[in-house]
C-alpha cells in the first residue's frame, strides 16, 4: 500500500512524484511484469536503490499510487459531466453520455505530462488478470464509470441484461485502447499503412469525435442476438 503523504516535505513529495512518473512511463511501454524496481529508481534519478520501497512499500504499492493519483481527477470530471445530463432519457442524452466516457481521458492526455502513458498504463491494468488494486480503491475511483454504465443501459434497445452488460464492457475497454493506439500512431510508435496516415493529419478533436460517434452507434444499435440462428458446421469434403 502507498504511504500517506500527510505532513511530507516538498522534497519528499517531489521524489514520490518522480517515481510515479518513471513507473507510469516504464509500465506503459514495457508492461507491468517486465519493469523492475531497479529500473524505476534509475529512471527517476534515485541513487538510493531502496527509494521506491521506502516511499511505496513495493512495486504493487507504486502501481496503486499511480492509479489513485491519476484516476481521482478523471473520476471527478466524469461525475461532473454526468450531473449535467437530464434524467428524462431524451435522445440528446446519448451523445452526452458518450462524451462523458471519452472526454475525461482525452483531457487528461492533453493537459497532463505523461497523460498518454497513463492511458496505456490503465489499459494494461484493466486487462491484467491479477488483482493489483484493492477492490475498495478500485470501486472508489471508478464510481463514475459504473454510474455511466447504468445510465447508458437505460437508453439501449430491449435486450437480455447480460447482453447489455457485455456491450457496456466492450465500450469501456475500447475507449482507452482507441485513445492509446491513436496517440501511439501520432508518435510513430506503431507500423502504419498509407490509410493510417489520415489519422496523423486530422486534428485530435476529429479523432475524439469519431470515437464519440461510434459509442452513440453502439448504444443505439438493435440487439441481434434474438435473430441469430445456430447453423450446423459444414462437413469437410
Amino acid at each position: 500500500m502507498p504511504r500517506s503523504i500527510k505532513g511530507e516535505t516538498s522534497e519528499r513529495r517531489g521524489t514520490k512524484a518522480r517515481l510515479m512518473d518513471a513507473g507510469e512511463q516504464l509500465f506503459s511501454r514495457h508492461g507491468l511484469e517486465a519493469v523492475t524496481i531497479r529500473q524505476i529508481n534509475r529512471t527517476a534519478g534515485q541513487r538510493n536503490t531502496s527509494s521506491l520501497l521506502y516511499h511505496f512499500g513495493s512495486k504493487e504499492g507504486l502501481i496503486e499510487a499511480i492509479f489513485i493519483d491519476r484516476f481521482a481527477g478523471i473520476n471527478a470530471r466524469r461525475h461532473a459531466m454526468l450531473d449535467l445530463i437530464t434524467a428524462s432519457r431524451s435522445e440528446t442524452d446519448i451523445p452526452a453520455l458518450a462524451r462523458a466516457a471519452v472526454m475525461p481521458f482525452f483531457e487528461h492526455m492533453q493537459e497532463k505530462k505523461g497523460g498518454t502513458d497513463f492511458i496505456r498504463f490503465f489499459a494494461l491494468l484493466y486487462s491484467d488478470p491479477k488483482i493489483r488494486i484493492s477492490n475498495d480503491i478500485w470501486r472508489e475511483h471508478t464510481s463514475a464509470a459504473r454510474r455511466l454504465a447504468g445510465m447508458a443501459m437505460k437508453h439501449m434497445t430491449p435486450m437480455p441484461p447480460e447482453a447489455a452488460t457485455q456491450r457496456v464492457g466492450l465500450v469501456a475497454t475500447s475507449v482507452f485502447h482507441w485513445l492509446a493506439n491513436w496517440k501511439q500512431m501520432t508518435r510513430g510508435e506503431v507500423r502504419l499503412t498509407e490509410e493510417d496516415y489520415a489519422t496523423l493529419t486530422a486534428p485530435p478533436e476529429s479523432f475524439v469525435s469519431t470515437i464519440i460517434d461510434l459509442i452513440v452507434a453502439i448504444v443505439k444499435a438493435p440487439y441481434s442476438g434474438a435473430t441469430l440462428e445456430k447453423k450446423p458446421v459444414p462437413e469437410r469434403l
